[in-house]
């Protein structure tokens, strides 16, 4: 590692980040495998993330990964891969400083509207206060390549925006730790579900 990292800590970022993806799961916002979180670890230049392959509502403190601010695996032994996506995760810790964890989820309302290509109508008073505004549209590209990390660090580096929805893929959202990006996620898939359930009552959403 290019500094120490205290080892207490770490085992507590560990432990939030499982405790984070658990929640995400069982809320129904990631199927499989898929879907990816990571947050940095306070008082390093240092990310953790969750390694590839395994669901995140069976994640342990085990299926976490720590990475320098270039995507690089920094710890010894040998840890399992992080996630491919982590390049896009890294762009964005790059441009914005005040980004303290990335969330990388599959909902399925809101991929319905990634699907379209089509960012969801805020249409309640929480969808406008938290995401109206503040939520891009990625164009599509190859999951995990290097053009998907330079599309997202480039909606990201505008400091307002604070999630996105990935054009056939998924959502990102950010925050200044796990918890208030996932409550964004959480935001966004209510958001896209709503608009999908207005129009089924007949109303002119989406």
């Amino acid at each position: 590692m290019d500094a120490p990292v205290e080892r207490s800590r770490l085992d507590e970022v560990r432990g939030l980040l499982v405790e984070v993806a658990h929640r995400a799961s069982m809320q129904g916002l990631v199927p499989g495998t898929s879907g990816n979180l990571s947050v940095r670890v306070p008082g390093s230049d240092h990310i953790l993330i969750k390694a590839t392959g395994r669901a995140l509502g069976e994640m342990t403190a085990a299926d976490t990964v720590l990475l320098d601010l270039d995507g690089n695996v920094v710890e010894r032994g040998t840890p399992p891969r992080p996630s491919k996506e982590r390049l896009f995760h890294v762009a964005i810790y790059q441009r914005r400083p005040d980004v303290g964890a990335v969330v990388h989820l599959h909902p399925p309302y809101a991929v319905a509207f990634a699907v379209a290509r089509r960012l969801p109508p805020m249409l309640t008073g929480a969808a406008r206060a938290f995401l109206e505004g503040r939520t891009a549209l990625v164009a599509p590209a190859p999951s995990g390549s290097p053009q998907l990390a330079a599309l997202v660090g480039d909606a990201f580096q505008d400091p307002a925006v604070r999630a996105a929805i990935l054009a056939e893929h998924g959502t990102v959202t950010v925050g200044s730790d796990l918890r208030a990006a996932l409550y964004l996620s959480e935001y966004l898939e209510d958001a896209a579900r709503t608009a999908c359930l207005v129009r089924l009552l007949g109303g002119q959403a989406p």
